[in-house]
């Protein structure tokens, strides 16, 4: 079963509504036709059974709570149409408005009993703060009330000038997304976030961004430090106090999280994001509507660097694996 779990649909509702409330900063190309027939059509020529909305990738959130509050709830029901409307192939990650902690639990509970949520959608960041952040806390023990969740988290656009140089020429969108995808999987697992909620299932859009590339250099970096602070004369605690990492295999608990392949201008990714984190977590993305879904599926179908087997898992099994959705002819009997 071919599922697509990196899709954007900002309707003009949504984005109407986030004027409304206050946000002067929405790019005119995010406005999205409410009719999703000719994107059904695309699916169908590359046999593409079930695509997963989410509303993060431009910067969502409202300052306040009550409008944060209905903002989630619209988007998160206007997927909930469009899984009604086109007989349940459009789904989605829920929106959830922190940083406000009780209304974000609050539409957690309510979205998560929705037919068409598969999920929660999360930024790297909220309110200049990782989502790791212990302020956060309550949110998180609340979501791991439910058990096998997934926790799809994707880059903001204006998160992206991270560093003074990438503020002009569109550097942020080329340079400090890749960076913002590339640091959450790292702090979740150094902080024990996902150690403290294993049932979780994070999903990490981009392949990771950078973190393939650098995967390595990451890795011998924290065996080093592991090594100075088990050494002679050392007297300081270690950063990584606390979590249970293996001295000889320090990242394997980012091996434990899932990666959407929607890096269809970087060949080379596939390759590194296979020798990173292995083909098994691995899953189709297109991040349409900012990209191809036909181009995305070329990309893992002609990748020279995949056996046919990992094409198969990555195109076709793993994401089934991960959200367990019924076969189509299954879903229809059962409608």
């Amino acid at each position: 079963m071919r599922i697509d779990v990196h899709a954007h649909y900002w309707a003009a509702s949504y984005l109407d509504l986030l004027a409304e409330l206050g946000r002067t900063d929405l790019p005119p190309m995010a406005r999205q036709p409410d009719d999703l027939a000719d994107r059904l059509a695309v699916m169908d020529s590359v046999g593409v059974d079930y695509q997963v909305f989410s509303a993060i990738g431009l910067n969502t959130e409202v300052a306040e709570p009550a409008g944060a509050a209905r903002a989630a709830r619209h988007v998160n029901d206007l997927y909930v149409d469009a899984h009604r409307r086109f007989d349940g192939r459009f789904l989605g990650f829920a929106s959830v408005p922190l940083p406000h902690l009780d209304e974000a639990i609050a539409e957690t509970e309510r979205a998560l009993a929705l037919e068409a949520v598969k999920g929660v959608a999360l930024p790297c960041v909220v309110a200049g703060k990782a989502i790791d952040h212990p302020d956060f806390e309550p949110f998180w023990a609340n979501l791991a009330r439910h058990g096998r969740t997934v926790v799809y988290v994707h880059p903001v656009g204006s998160d992206s000038a991270v560093h003074p140089g990438l503020g002009e020429w569109n550097l942020g969108m080329a340079h400090g997304s890749p960076l913002q995808i590339a640091v959450a999987p790292l702090r979740i697992w150094f902080s024990g976030l996902s150690t403290r909620y294993p049932d979780l299932q994070f999903v990490f859009a981009l392949c990771g961004g950078n973190l393939p590339f650098l995967y390595h250099r990451q890795e011998r970096a924290v065996k080093r430090t592991l090594a100075a602070h088990r050494g002679p004369g050392a007297n300081r605690p270690s950063p990584y106090q606390g979590v249970p990492m293996d001295p000889d295999a320090p990242l394997a608990g980012v091996k434990q999280f899932w990666f959407d392949c929607s890096t269809q201008d970087v060949p080379l990714a596939l390759l590194a994001a296979k020798e990173s984190y292995g083909a098994d977590r691995l899953l189709l993305g297109s991040d349409e509507t900012h990209a191809s879904l036909v181009e995305a599926v070329a990309y893992v179908r002609d990748s020279p660097h995949l056996t046919d087997a990992e094409k198969t898992a990555i195109l076709d099994t793993n994401a089934q694996s991960l959200l367990h959705l019924p076969d189509r002819a299954t879903a229809a009997v059962v409608r």
